[in-house]
Parts: C-alpha cells; sequence; structure tokens
C-alpha cells in the first residue's frame, strides 16, 4: 500500500521518540565522541568488507549533535554506546525511507500488520541507484588505484617508526605521501580544478584544496602508520596548532584558514544551523579546548569536495549559485566531451538553437558518430551536473523542476523539433556535406541521452529516454573500443544488467514491540562491462571492406521501418520500435 502522510508521521514519531531515549545522550558528550571515533576508525582499519565501519559511521550521524554538544555526564558504557550505534544506523536509514514515502508517494510500499511493519521498494530505480553508486565507488577504486606500490611502500617504510616524532626516515616518506594525496584526490568528484579561484564565501576553491589536501596527508600518514604498526584510532588534533602548521606550509592566512576549518568540522554552530552530520568528516568537541577528532581511514574515504560544496550551497547559497553552480556545469560537460573524444567521437558543446527558435534549449553536448556501413549516428545529450547527493533529501532534489527532471522536458522539445524541417536541416548542417565515403545517401539517427552527476535514473524508471550517471559513462565509454553501438546497447539495457548484480534482503528492527522490517541493498559482486573490440584491432575497417564488397547499402539497416516525408524538405522521417527518428 501507498501509506498516507498521517501513517508516516505515526511510525516517524515513535522512531524519534524511541532515537531519543537512548541511553548514549546521558554520557559525557566528548568521552562519548573519542570513544565512537575510535570505534569507527578500529572497524575501517581491521573490518575488511567495511560493513561494521558503515554501520558505525551511519550510528555516529544519528547522534552527531549530541556528540559535539560538549554535554557533561558519566563516562560512556562500550557495550551500550556500540548497541546504540547500531540502531542508530537502523534510525538512519529508516529516516531515508520515511522522506522517500512521504515525498516521492509509490516509491515505497508498505504492509501493515499486528505488531509489524515492512517496507519495500516498488520503484526499483531506488535499489539500482544505490547498487550503482556503490559499484561505482568499487569499480573506480579498482582501476584508479590498481597500482598500490606507493601505499605499500609508505606502509614499509613507516612500520617500528615512531608515530609522533620527525625522523629522518619520516621526511623520506613525505614526498611520498604528497603523491598518494594527489593521486586520490583525482579520484574524488574532482570536476573543478583544483586551482581555480572560485569565490566561496570568505576563502576560494584553490585555497580550500590546498587545505585539504594537506589535511588528506596527515590522515593518510596516520592511517598506513596503524596498518605498519598494528594499531588503529582516531586522531586529536589541537585546532589552535592544526591553523599554525597548515600556515606554514600552505603560506594561507591564518583567519583563512579557520574559515575553511569551519565548513570542514561538524560542530556545535553546524546543529544551530541545521547542517546535515553526513556532510562532515571531521568533528569538533563542544567543550574546553574543543579539540577537532580525525577518524584517519574514514577521512581519507570520504568524498570531501563534495562534503564541502554541500556545506557552501547551505550556509552561503547565493554565493553558490552565482560562483560554482555555472562553472561547475561548464567544466561537466567539457569532461564529457573529452571522455567522448578520447574514444574518437566528434564532439560539440553548448550548441545553441535559438537562432532557429527562441524556445528551444541549448544542446549541452553533441556527440557525432561516422558509420561508413550507415551514415552517421547523432547523441544528442543533455547533462545535469548537481552535487552528488550524500543522502535521501539531497536525492529527491532531483524531482525538482530546475533539477533533473527538466532534463526530459528539454530533451523532448529537442526531439519534437528535430522532426521538424527545421529540425531535419539543422541535423543536415551537423554532418559532412560529402556525405560519408562509398556511397551518396546516408542514414542519420538521432539518440538521446540524460548524463547527471550522479543520479542514475533513480525516480525517472518510466522514462524511456536513459539517464547514465558520469562514471558509469567513462567506464562503459573506456571499454567500447569506439564503438557508437556498443554504448547504445548498454544504454538501453543497463538496467536490466545491473537488476542481476545486488539483492534486497530484510532487515528488522524492534521498536519498543513493534516489529519494523525494511529491504535493504547488498551487492551479489561488482558489475564491470566487457572489454569491447572494435577500432584497435581492425575489425571495423574489415567490416566497412565486407559490406562494400558484398554491395550493400546504408538504406539495407531501414528494412521495416515506416517511412514519413518531411514537409519541404528532401528527406525521410522514419521511425523504430522505440520512436526514435532516423533521417
Amino acid at each position: 500500500m501507498i501509506p498516507s502522510k498521517a501513517q508516516i508521521k505515526a511510525l516517524e514519531e515513535p522512531l524519534d521518540y524511541c532515537l531519543s531515549r537512548r541511553p548514549i545522550f546521558g554520557f559525557d558528550a566528548n568521552e562519548t565522541l573519542l570513544l565512537v571515533a575510535n570505534a569507527a576508525e578500529t572497524a575501517s582499519v581491521h573490518n575488511l568488507d567495511g560493513a561494521m565501519h558503515s554501520t558505525l559511521s551511519h550510528g555516529i550521524d544519528a547522534y552527531a549533535a549530541h556528540l559535539v554538544s560538549g554535554r557533561q555526564g558519566p563516562a560512556p558504557d562500550i557495550e551500550q554506546v556500540i548497541a546504540d550505534l547500531v540502531f542508530g544506523a537502523h534510525y538512519q536509514s529508516l529516516r531515508e525511507l520515511l522522506y522517500y514515502s512521504y515525498n516521492a508517494p509509490g516509491t515505497i510500499d508498505w504492509t501493515l500488520a499486528d505488531g509489524r511493519i515492512e517496507l519495500r521498494y516498488v520503484d526499483r530505480s531506488l535499489p539500482r541507484q544505490f547498487f550503482t553508486t556503490l559499484n561505482e565507488w568499487v569499480m573506480g577504486s579498482l582501476a584508479h588505484f590498481h597500482d598500490n606500490s606507493v601505499s605499500e611502500q609508505i606502509t614499509s617504510m613507516l612500520k617500528g617508526l615512531p608515530e609522533w616524532e620527525l625522523t629522518d626516515a619520516h621526511k623520506a616518506i613525505a614526498p611520498l605521501l604528497e603523491a598518494e594525496a594527489n593521486h586520490k584526490l583525482a579520484a574524488y568528484f574532482s570536476i573543478l580544478n583544483r586551482d581555480a579561484e572560485i569565490d566561496l564565501g570568505g576563502y576560494s576553491y584553490r585555497q580550500f584544496t590546498a587545505v585539504y589536501r594537506l589535511l588528506l596527508i596527515k590522515a593518510l600518514y596516520h592511517r598506513h602508520h596503524a596498518v605498519a604498526n598494528n594499531t588503529a584510532g582516531c586522531v586529536f588534533i589541537d585546532p589552535a596548532a592544526l591553523v599554525s602548521d597548515i600556515a606554514q606550509e600552505s603560506t594561507l592566512e591564518a583567519a583563512t584558514i579557520e574559515a575553511i576549518l569551519c565548513d570542514l568540522v561538524y560542530d556545535g554552530n553546524a546543529v544551530r544551523q541545521r547542517v546535515d552530520a553526513t556532510y562532515f568528516a571531521l568533528h569538533r568537541q563542544g567543550r574546553s579546548t574543543g579539540h577537532i577528532l580525525m577518524q584517519p581511514t574514514g577521512f581519507s574515504m570520504a568524498e570531501g569536495l563534495v562534503q564541502l560544496l554541500r556545506v557552501v550551497a547551505k550556509r552561503r547559497p547565493r554565493a553558490f549559485l552565482t560562483n560554482v553552480s555555472n562553472m561547475l556545469g561548464s567544466a561537466f560537460v567539457a569532461r564529457a566531451a573529452k571522455t567522448f573524444e578520447a574514444q574518437g567521437f566528434i564532439c560539440r558543446t553548448d550548441v545553441s538553437l535559438r537562432r532557429i527558435d527562441p524556445g528551444l534549449p541549448d544542446i549541452d553536448l553533441l556527440v557525432i558518430s561516422e558509420e561508413p556501413t550507415l551514415g552517421f549516428v547523432l547523441l544528442v545529450c543533455e547533462v545535469k551536473s548537481p552535487l552528488p547527493p550524500l543522502w535521501a533529501k539531497d536525492r529527491l532534489r532531483a524531482l525538482e523542476p530546475t533539477n533533473i527532471s527538466k532534463a526530459f522536458r528539454q530533451a523532448e522539445a529537442i526531439r519534437s523539433f528535430l522532426s521538424m524541417p527545421d529540425g531535419v536541416n539543422f541535423v543536415r548542417s551537423l554532418v559532412p556535406k560529402d556525405g560519408i565515403e562509398h556511397f551518396d545517401s546516408f542514414v542519420v539517427i538521432v539518440k538521446q541521452l540524460i548524463i547527471t552527476s550522479d543520479n542514475g535514473g533513480m525516480f525517472f524508471d518510466q522514462e524511456e529516454m536513459p539517464v547514465m550517471n558520469f562514471r558509469t559513462m567513462e567506464r562503459l565509454l573506456a571499454r567500447c573500443d569506439g564503438d557508437i553501438s556498443y554504448l547504445l546497447h548498454f544504454f538501453r539495457g543497463y538496467k536490466e544488467a545491473a537488476d542481476a548484480y545486488y539483492e534486497t534482503p530484510m532487515a528488522t528492527l524492534d521498536l519498543d514491540g513493534l516489529e519494523i522490517a525494511y529491504e535493504q541493498v547488498q551487492v551479489r559482486s561488482p558489475f564491470d562491462f566487457p572489454q569491447h573490440m572494435w577500432r584497435s584491432d581492425g575489425t571495423r575497417e574489415r567490416v566497412i571492406a565486407d559490406f562494400v564488397t558484398d554491395g550493400h547499402h546504408p538504406f539495407d539497416s531501414l528494412q521495416g521501418k515506416v517511412a514519413v516525408k518531411v514537409p519541404g524538405v528532401d528527406a525521410f522521417l522514419l521511425r523504430d520500435t522505440e520512436g526514435n527518428a532516423q533521417e
């Protein structure tokens, strides 16, 4: 059943109440923060599958406001705190499902029975999105960090060395840590140039990345030292000393560093401003010296660039919209174009249609593939670059009129235009006047794609137009060897292919006698695209030669298609079974 808002609230209230009654709120906040940070860091070092670290980290987010409050109390009981963190992780998962139920009715099915509520995904685009995000993290990490020789060398050199003393051996390790940090930053959502002088409201993007890089080096050092010496734990940082150290290494002013740290550290200000704890990988104790706690492994694995930009968008929305949003969009389009061009495709960006019709949207990215046995394939791409989401409220923004949902309206307007005489003439202006070798007439196939920063079709399963996030698209392009047919196959078939690689077992939570069961997403195995061979081994040239020798013609591909004459233009519009226009 689709729950009413009253039914959602009827579950939300006891869930919030049970969270507020957990014993963790009575323990000393500073001591408890230290305890949970150490527990999460230890789990990340010794729990190789990451499940326990994920549970503890989500649990910490549930209690973050208390943990940074500085509230005094008795020393925490470790067993009770761990139990509370497990409950907090359930709370965070259920909070997300309630958000989806309330704001996207029909995505979650509710089954109510005596003493039990079951929540299951109806819209399969949701679990597919969660799988895709995790799968891209795994596959991207395997590809980007396949050579871990530098990491292994650092760990080996740190074995037996003191953690808090500077020796000649430490100095020899420093360049390796800097190289590893630079390599790691390249794996993040690094769409913007790290040296970009973009005003984030008090400091520039360049200044932020300089500070973040130094923090990342610090985290990597402690992470490697823990592995080398079989220890683990969070790092306790004096904020004044941290500012001083960063100022010496970066030449930045202390006030600038403090402003950046303010946006990187979760503390009482973030609580008062209602900035979600998921946007932070550092925490500040709430009384006395206000020490900053860093989980070295957690910090070095966090998507810190996205987290910071999310905080800026929340705290200084005007600065974000004015200074970041457009530049991020332009850089994102340029990156997508570069990825297609690397496979031999021709790309045009920001193609304006307004000289033809002022009411038409621009084409963000137009990909042209010359197909000598057919003619040309035009891939018309709408590119949407909202910041990757970190929790449900972020993901739901895809449904807003100015977000990803807008791309479908823009794409439909372009598709309608391309079937009109002016649209056909526009298509002709894009392809070479001489057409293709061997043939005087040819076919132009027009396909459409929506490329996003993260969304792979979440909430849009009913749409026929494919949606692909840029990381999936980049992996696919790396495997296609310049074959547009290979790309089109997976644009159409990704949903079905991905659905075979995950499952949705039920998790249960007892809520004062009410059993709540809800679906989670577990990866069966990572999903990679098979390596295709087309250009690099000569297959493309052999196919062309055989096609010409056997007397075939590009029009042979149109058998079974319905032709419609375009008024006033020497062209026919053909429809395939998917309704795609072909000249």
